[in-house]
């Protein structure tokens, strides 16, 4: 195992959003190689833990992309775990776990899960977002594409 002396948590932050970067121009693979580096650091120094969930939520997305649903779905739930350990229940980061969950199972064709999760992410995102922010217009695309399903 490499050496994390001198890594600081900014250095798992820096990694993980370079990951998500390359995920985002479907570079699954380069992201991935920043993206285990970002969590070598973050689950190994002390750091925010919200950073790490992040990490978690960018891996998780790579893989469901890369339709991995098993895995992307492993990286999901301990993004949740940190979440609804420090959030509270209507912090907009759980809607967004939520939402990523509900593409997760709709991937893996359980639509039923998949629904109730999607409605979900919409009506705690109605909490604490305004009506048309992009994300509550994402979360209920995402509604209907399941009800299409």
């Amino acid at each position: 195992k490499k050496s994390l002396a001198g890594k600081t948590s900014d250095f798992g932050i820096t990694y993980s959003n370079i990951g998500d970067v390359k995920r985002l121009t479907g570079d699954y693979t380069t992201a991935r190689l920043f993206l285990e580096k970002a969590l070598e650091i973050q689950e190994n120094v002390t750091c925010d833990r919200c950073d790490l969930a992040w990490t978690y939520t960018y891996m998780g997305e790579t893989y469901r992309e890369m339709k991995d649903y098993s895995t992307a779905l492993e990286f999901h739930e301990k993004a949740l775990k940190i979440r609804e350990k420090l959030l509270t229940s209507s912090h907009p980061d759980l809607a967004v776990t939520c939402h990523n969950l509900a593409k997760v199972y709709n991937g893996r064709r359980q639509f039923k899960v998949a629904s109730g999760l999607a409605q979900l992410a919409v009506e705690m995102a109605e909490q604490k977002l305004s009506g048309k922010h992009p994300d509550i217009l994402e979360y209920k695309e995402t509604v209907l594409e399941i009800r299409k399903s």
